[in-house]
């Protein structure tokens, strides 16, 4: 416990330093390195949307059933 303010400033240092050069670097490889990142978010995007169309055809389906039960 006797570093962890030095490592926590180092590490500060680094970070700042890493997004300096990341945002010094040409279109590509920030693209190259943010494809993950970028692929991964499309992904849970996608199923959050495929997941909110079923709710919605499911409670219209529900809807439809209980207009037919009345």
């Amino acid at each position: 416990m006797q570093y962890v303010g030095m490592t926590f400033i180092v590490a500060l240092l680094a970070l700042v330093w890493f997004a300096d050069l990341f945002m010094r670097a040409p279109l590509g490889i920030k693209l190259l390195f943010l494809s993950p990142l970028l692929w991964a978010t499309a992904k849970l995007l996608w199923a959050v949307y495929k997941r909110l169309a079923w709710e919605i055809k499911r409670r219209r389906r529900a809807a439809r059933n209980q207009r037919v039960a009345d």
